[in-house]
């Protein structure tokens, strides 16, 4: 079930204590997919499938990352370690890679990720293709 499907817009200013996604204002489109809600019987590890990409606006989705996805996972209410983010780049349509978020270390209430990025397999591009229509292009590259 696709729970937001829109753009998500960031000011580029400080959210109470929280670290900024950018110091200047940026949008993103986002699509938010539940798949606990359209999988019943089924137990998925991370049923939540954000896929962004960038509008143009602003600061690079890829670039900043660990930040808009703890961003999104708040402003959402959506549990951080239960999300599978995907980046898709419509200037390049039949690409697409997701982001693997590596605990590193934290500082006060703030955790840092290292954000490391590979090609979507075979088995994501099958569970978004439904919702996601940009996904039937999709070339699953093999390469090692």
């Amino acid at each position: 079930m696709v729970i937001y499907d829109g753009i998500y817009r960031w000011g580029g200013k400080r959210k109470m204590s929280a670290r900024p996604i950018s110091w200047w204002p940026s949008a993103y489109r986002l699509k938010i997919i539940d798949l606990s809600k359209s999988k019943s019987g089924v137990y998925i590890l991370k049923p939540i499938i954000i896929v962004v990409s960038d509008t143009g606006e602003g600061a690079s989705a890829t670039n900043c990352a660990q930040y808009l996805v703890k961003s999104v996972c708040q402003d959402f209410n959506l549990d951080f370690n239960k999300v599978i983010w995907i980046e898709y780049y419509p200037k390049h349509p039949v690409r697409m890679e997701v982001a693997s978020l590596k605990p590193m270390t934290q500082v006060g209430t703030e955790k840092f990720y290292d954000v490391k990025w590979r090609p979507i397999r075979q088995n994501e591009l099958e569970m978004i293709k439904p919702y996601i229509s940009e996904a039937r292009n999709i070339v699953i590259n093999h390469k090692k």
